[in-house]
Protein backbone atom coordinates (compact mmCIF):
# COMPACT_ATOMS: atom_id res chain seq x y z
CA UNK A 1 0.00 0.00 0.00
CA UNK A 2 1.55 3.12 -1.28
CA UNK A 3 -0.24 6.40 1.21
CA UNK A 4 -1.30 9.11 -1.06
CA UNK A 5 1.24 12.58 -0.43
CA UNK A 6 0.90 14.81 2.18
CA UNK A 7 -0.78 17.66 1.44
CA UNK A 8 -0.65 20.99 2.86
CA UNK A 9 0.97 19.46 5.82
CA UNK A 10 -2.78 17.21 6.96
CA UNK A 11 -1.33 14.52 6.96
CA UNK A 12 -0.94 11.36 4.17
CA UNK A 13 -4.13 10.27 2.73
CA UNK A 14 -5.58 6.49 2.94
CA UNK A 15 -8.02 5.01 0.87
CA UNK A 16 -10.66 2.99 1.59
CA UNK A 17 -9.14 -0.05 -0.31
CA UNK A 18 -5.92 0.11 1.69
CA UNK A 19 -8.00 -0.21 5.00
CA UNK A 20 -10.10 -3.04 3.53
CA UNK A 21 -6.79 -4.52 2.51
CA UNK A 22 -5.56 -4.75 5.56
CA UNK A 23 -8.57 -5.81 7.60
CA UNK A 24 -8.74 -8.83 5.24
CA UNK A 25 -4.82 -9.48 5.74
CA UNK A 26 -5.65 -9.55 9.98
CA UNK A 27 -9.26 -11.53 9.62
CA UNK A 28 -7.13 -14.33 7.71
CA UNK A 29 -4.93 -13.93 10.11
CA UNK A 30 -7.67 -14.82 12.93
CA UNK A 31 -6.67 -11.11 14.08
CA UNK A 32 -9.07 -8.18 14.77
CA UNK A 33 -9.02 -4.83 13.87
CA UNK A 34 -9.09 -1.46 15.74
CA UNK A 35 -8.43 1.97 15.81
CA UNK A 36 -4.95 1.26 17.71
CA UNK A 37 -4.09 -1.13 14.51
CA UNK A 38 -5.07 1.51 12.00
CA UNK A 39 -3.19 4.08 13.77
CA UNK A 40 -0.25 1.78 14.42
CA UNK A 41 0.13 0.03 10.51
CA UNK A 42 -1.02 2.50 8.65
CA UNK A 43 0.03 5.82 10.50
CA UNK A 44 -3.66 6.93 10.69
CA UNK A 45 -4.18 9.68 13.78
CA UNK A 46 -7.03 7.96 15.84
CA UNK A 47 -9.25 10.06 14.64
CA UNK A 48 -9.04 9.01 10.91
CA UNK A 49 -8.58 5.14 12.12
CA UNK A 50 -12.20 5.62 14.19
CA UNK A 51 -13.72 7.77 11.32
CA UNK A 52 -12.79 5.09 8.49
CA UNK A 53 -14.23 2.23 10.77
CA UNK A 54 -17.26 4.10 11.02
CA UNK A 55 -17.57 4.41 7.69
CA UNK A 56 -16.76 1.27 6.91
CA UNK A 57 -19.37 -0.62 9.75
CA UNK A 58 -22.39 1.74 8.41
CA UNK A 59 -21.68 0.42 4.96
CA UNK A 60 -21.28 -3.09 6.23
CA UNK A 61 -17.84 -3.85 4.71
CA UNK A 62 -16.66 -4.81 8.22
CA UNK A 63 -18.67 -6.18 11.32
CA UNK A 64 -17.99 -5.88 14.81
CA UNK A 65 -16.88 -8.66 16.69
CA UNK A 66 -18.81 -7.07 19.92
CA UNK A 67 -21.74 -7.15 18.12
CA UNK A 68 -23.69 -9.79 16.71
CA UNK A 69 -25.22 -9.70 12.91
CA UNK A 70 -28.96 -8.96 13.82
CA UNK A 71 -27.72 -5.65 15.81
CA UNK A 72 -27.93 -2.38 13.69
CA UNK A 73 -24.72 -0.94 13.14
CA UNK A 74 -25.29 2.01 15.15
CA UNK A 75 -23.33 2.89 18.55
CA UNK A 76 -25.18 3.02 21.82
CA UNK A 77 -24.88 5.92 23.47
CA UNK A 78 -22.07 6.09 25.83
CA UNK A 79 -20.17 3.44 23.14
CA UNK A 80 -17.20 4.49 21.18
CA UNK A 81 -15.75 2.88 17.69
CA UNK A 82 -12.69 2.67 19.33
CA UNK A 83 -13.94 0.06 21.99
CA UNK A 84 -14.70 -2.10 18.87
CA UNK A 85 -12.76 -4.98 16.93
CA UNK A 86 -13.41 -5.39 13.49
CA UNK A 87 -13.31 -8.29 10.93
CA UNK A 88 -13.67 -8.27 7.10
CA UNK A 89 -18.05 -8.97 6.28
CA UNK A 90 -18.92 -10.64 3.15
CA UNK A 91 -19.89 -7.28 1.69
CA UNK A 92 -15.99 -5.90 2.18
CA UNK A 93 -15.14 -9.23 0.13
CA UNK A 94 -16.90 -8.57 -2.56
CA UNK A 95 -15.93 -4.97 -3.11
CA UNK A 96 -12.55 -5.83 -2.43
CA UNK A 97 -12.97 -8.74 -5.33
CA UNK A 98 -14.47 -5.28 -7.65
CA UNK A 99 -11.46 -3.68 -7.13
CA UNK A 100 -9.03 -6.44 -8.55
CA UNK A 101 -11.33 -7.27 -11.32
CA UNK A 102 -10.98 -3.22 -12.00
CA UNK A 103 -7.54 -3.49 -11.52
CA UNK A 104 -7.25 -6.56 -13.67
CA UNK A 105 -9.42 -4.94 -16.64
CA UNK A 106 -7.28 -1.65 -16.19
CA UNK A 107 -3.95 -3.26 -16.61
CA UNK A 108 -5.66 -6.09 -19.71
CA UNK A 109 -6.50 -2.53 -21.55
CA UNK A 110 -2.77 -0.92 -21.53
Amino acid sequence: MVPRPDFFGLGFLVRKRAVLELIEERTRDGEETSVPSLVSELGLSTNAAASHLKRLWAERYIKSTAYPSRFSEQLGPGESVRDLGFTLARRGRERLRWYRERDRKEDDEK
